[in-house]
């Protein structure tokens, strides 16, 4: 009889203790295989050295130690990319640097993806804008452009890349308008890439040029040119310390070309939480922070909820901004 009640004990003790180990089981994840990291430029572009840099940082720091391989994609303005990911949904060992484009390209009606067809695992870092002129401008401030071209928004031409409608013209745009200009009116001139627009300013083409801040540093250096404003909330380190902000200078709010890891849409919340798990280790690492200063990229390093929300806010300010330009294509 003693027996058998010990079987019965082991028995009831089993069927309490195995459904628990299942769940454990079920909720915990890891890569079974190669992890792709997907990057919508060509080899040798930021996202492309970002991801790379994710890759060595992951491996020599033992954070993740398991492949990982980098998968170019470029083309199409990242809509190759982009449909590659989507093409793997629910499958976390695919990832995507994401940025501001994902949130343009689908405002201007260029792109089939929205950012809820995504699962977004964390925010990296920020990149803001600057607003330079040729080091012998008479305009010293973002103020004295905004003056001028309050009196005559035509008054002046402003270089941006690579498109009207990309990130370095919705950067300038939006600052205009909160400063009660029409941005529809100013004159913006769109080159190829970041280099042109620098040698129009210089060949005194335009008058100004709006451009990642990291583009600006040689030329300050070489004191070819100077930054007069940058979009981030806090004024940056570096040949840039002394530029004030935007909000330094009266003109509401900042603007970012955010840098995001995204997965595919349908992706686990167990497969997430532990890539948000291995991003928080990179985040924390020196070199990595070295990195980002020498690019004068701003740490800023958000779990996945947070990061839904940040984007969520960025998609309605630049839905907001594309409409106001009229720059939506006709579907």
């Amino acid at each position: 009889m003693y027996k058998l009640k010990l079987v019965q004990r082991v028995f009831l003790l089993l069927g309490l203790i195995c459904p628990l180990l299942a769940a454990g089981q079920q909720g915990a994840w890891k890569p079974e295989r190669n992890v792709e990291i997907i990057v919508g430029t060509a080899p040798g572009a930021a996202p492309d050295k970002t991801a790379r840099l994710i890759q060595r940082l992951w491996q020599s720091q033992r954070i993740y130690e398991g492949p990982v391989t980098i998968m170019n994609k470029p083309g199409g303005g990242n809509v190759i990319a982009w449909t590659y990911l989507n093409q793997q949904a629910g499958n976390a060992h695919y990832q995507m640097i994401g940025n501001l484009n994902v949130l343009i390209s689908r405002s201007l009606g260029l792109s089939p993806y929205a950012h809820t067809d995504y699962t977004w695992i964390a925010t990296l870092f920020d990149e803001y804008f600057a607003l330079s002129v040729r080091a012998d401008s008479n305009m010293a401030t973002g103020r004295d452009l905004i003056a001028r071209l309050q009196k005559d928004p035509t008054s002046a031409v402003i270089g941006v890349s690579t498109s009207i409608g990309g990130a370095n013209h919705l950067s300038a745009a939006l600052m205009l308008q909160r400063a009660g200009i029409d941005p529809r009116r100013v004159r913006f001139v769109a080159f190829k890439g970041s280099g042109e627009s620098v040698t129009a300013l210089l060949g005194g083409h335009v008058e100004a040029i709006s451009t990642a801040v990291s583009t600006t540093v040689p030329y300050i250096r070489n004191g070819q040119l100077r930054t007069i404003a940058v979009s981030s909330p806090k004024r940056l380190g570096g040949v840039l310390a002394t530029v004030p902000t935007w909000s330094e200078q009266g003109i509401r709010g900042t603007m970012t070309n955010f840098r995001a890891v995204m997965a595919p849409k349908g992706t686990d919340a167990a497969a997430v939480k532990f890539w948000e798990s291995r991003y928080a280790q990179l985040a924390a690492q020196e070199e990595w922070k070295k990195d980002l200063e020498e690019n004068l990229w701003a740490w800023n390093f958000l779990d996945a909820a947070k990061t839904v929300a940040a984007v969520n806010e960025y998609a309605s300010d630049v839905e907001g901004l594309v409409s106001t330009l009229g720059l939506r294509k006709a579907q």
